[in-house]
């Protein structure tokens, strides 16, 4: 089959970006033939063996970059030599369209005044609004219920209209540490005692993810537990600031975030107090390593928690008492280890085979209605 993958920047890392980079992958060692439609590729993506069609974009705005894509990608994604088309950005004509990032209208809100108000948020959501009600798309894939719930809110949508595809789960590379010595050696390596529990928050956009919050639980969890903190992601200097001098050294950064295996094998307890996320990859990778976690129920990966059996929900990500008093209970639960398991069993059957399976489904569909 010939497939069209649209969108903006086609790179290997990144949340949706690295999604993408891995499909298309998973797309060519099924034997289809790819062709790319972007403004942006780096080497990885480049050495993967699809056809790339470039689109030169402006490079002193990104709205202006935004728009400009859309112009050419209405333009040139009809003239693309394949079965069909999947659109996973800011653009409004394909056959498919992806919305990993979720809903924007639902999460505009959260935005701060000055962005919610701001240039780029309202072209984004003129996009959007594009998108969903133009008719230039055929059908629209989520990855959550909640983001479908926020599109058949927002833009008057029907069931019908969105098919829910769950997220892959790489769950051979994502999988506990091999046994309990070498999970023991691990957390040596990163300068923790035996017995002390370990927190592991995970972030690109640290005020979205909620670290405000879990900042505000901290001292309370820490004089509690005795606990350390581990936050994975870009500078954290601005939001710790406000702690007292003396919390400084019970938490540890890590910026790089392409390879964070070890830190899910060796922590003991996830927190995600996301604000909004359709579904979190780190939420999904984290169970898979058989870490238990306090998710969001901002968050579309919360369809994957029960309840004190695999994890807990977490239901206001603003409410750091909630959040203290869980992470409390969760350290101190009689059998973590057994949660943690739950967590990976929930996640083993969303392979990369079924979530392409459930791709090719949709792909015969659209080609056998334009019949």
């Amino acid at each position: 089959m010939k497939i069209g993958l649209i969108y903006q920047k086609f790179i290997s890392s990144g949340g949706l970006e690295a999604y993408l980079y891995r499909f298309a992958g998973k797309l060519l060692e099924a034997g289809h033939e790819l062709h790319i439609l972007t403004g942006e590729t780096d080497t990885d993506t480049e050495a993967l063996g699809a056809t790339i069609h470039s689109i030169h974009l402006p490079k002193h705005s990104k709205t202006r970059a935004l728009l400009t894509f859309e112009r050419e990608a209405l333009r040139r994604g009809k003239q693309l030599p394949v079965d069909v088309t999947i659109g996973f950005g800011r653009t409004t004509q394909q056959d498919l369209h992806r919305a990993g990032a979720g809903c924007h209208a639902a999460y505009l809100p959260l935005l701060n005044p000055f962005k919610r108000k701001g240039f780029k948020a309202r072209v984004e959501l003129n996009l959007e609004r594009d998108l969903y009600t133009s008719g230039r798309t055929r059908h629209f894939i989520v990855n959550s219920a909640l983001v479908r719930e926020q599109l058949i809110e927002h833009y008057a949508l029907t069931e019908n209209d969105i098919t829910i595809i769950r997220t892959a789960v790489d769950a051979e590379h994502f999988r506990p540490a091999a046994d309990n010595p070498s999970r023991q050696a691990l957390r040596q390596s990163l300068g923790v005692r035996d017995e002390q529990p370990v927190l592991l928050f995970v972030s690109r956009s640290h005020r979205r993810k909620g670290l405000a919050t879990l900042l505000a639980a901290w001292p309370e969890i820490h004089a509690l537990t005795g606990a350390q903190l581990w936050i994975a992601g870009p500078g954290i200097k601005r939001f710790i600031k406000s702690l007292p001098t003396g919390m400084h050294q019970t938490i540890t950064s890590f910026t790089g975030l392409d390879d964070i295996l070890h830190l899910y094998q060796a922590a003991d307890l996830f927190v995600h107090p996301t604000l909004y996320d359709a579904c979190a990859n780190t939420v999904l990778q984290s169970m898979a390593c058989g870490l238990p976690g306090i998710i969001s129920a901002a968050d579309g990966a919360r369809q994957f928690i029960e309840n004190g059996r695999n994890g807990w929900l977490l239901d206001d990500p603003k409410d750091h008492l909630s959040l203290t008093g869980l992470v409390v209970n969760a350290i101190h639960h009689d059998n973590l280890g057994s949660i943690g398991e739950s967590a990976r069993q929930s996640v083993l059957p969303h392979t990369w085979e079924a979530h392409l399976a459930t791709w090719k489904n949709q792909f015969e569909r659209i080609i056998s209605n334009r019949q």
